[in-house]
């Protein structure tokens, strides 16, 4: 790998390096309490509301990550939102690695490595809810996830511990980690195979020369094909 797909020069002056971690610890915070301020807010009525609500809440989280980039001096390109260098190559790509990510956990599952998915379960033969949630993964899963977790934070850590090759290995299990925690309700097996992948999805992002759609359209593509799965036979369970 090329060693200026990541290591921008402008990233690696030592006083800016600390602005990295704080950007991380202030945009936490707030995810905290945004999300802890929206539910005492307001309660969903319906696995479709909660989408929407949360979806809601989600993209205000990213609008703060975004002023949190501006007021450092950068712009998205800097956390991978950058155009690739193809699409059709990228969507191609994205298309096989979803299939190839799909085919290991499904085969996975009948083999009896099930994480809790219980929460899904209401998709069965609910093609109006199916439909929900298949939007609902795009921008909540496949945008919001790669976005904070393999943008904002992996690439922010990675600045941080001074943009090595060494830096952006910690960065990676770290984000990855985190990833696999935030979806603690998935089990202890749901947490082990959730963060893999996170760390799987942050080295795409850093062979794609540090851009995120490759990972996001993955990402996407993947949830959504798992919810389509689930309205035919549910999530699997035992």
């Amino acid at each position: 790998m090329a060693e200026n797909q990541i290591e921008p020069a402008a990233a690696t002056r030592t006083p800016r390096r600390v602005r990295y971690l704080i950007d991380i610890v202030v945009l936490v915070a707030l995810v905290f309490g945004l999300e802890a301020g929206a539910e005492a807010a307001y309660t969903p009525k319906s696995m479709q509301a909660s989408f929407v609500y949360g979806g809601a809440v989600q993209m205000l989280e990213v609008a703060v990550a975004w002023l949190l980039i501006r007021l450092r001096g950068e712009t998205l390109a800097d956390i991978g939102l950058k155009r690739p260098g193809s699409w059709p190559r990228t969507f191609i790509v994205s298309i096989l690695l979803a299939a190839l990510i799909f085919a290991g956990i499904y085969f996975s599952e009948k083999a009896g490595f099930h994480r809790d998915l219980s929460r899904f379960a209401a998709l069965r033969g609910n093609l109006g809810l199916t439909v929900y949630t298949v939007f609902y993964v795009l921008i909540g899963a496949g945008f919001y996830e790669e976005f904070m977790f393999r943008g904002f934070i992996m690439q922010g850590l990675a600045m941080f511990f001074g943009a090595s090759r060494s830096a952006w290995g910690a960065a990676l299990i770290i984000q990855g980690v985190l990833f696999g925690a935030s979806h603690a309700y998935q089990n202890p097996l749901g947490m082990l195979i959730t963060g893999t992948l996170g760390v799987l999805l942050g080295i795409l992002v850093i062979v794609s020369g540090r851009n995120l759609w490759t990972a996001i359209i993955t990402h996407a593509l993947f949830d959504a094909s798992r919810s389509v799965l689930f309205y035919f036979q549910g999530p699997p369970t035992g």
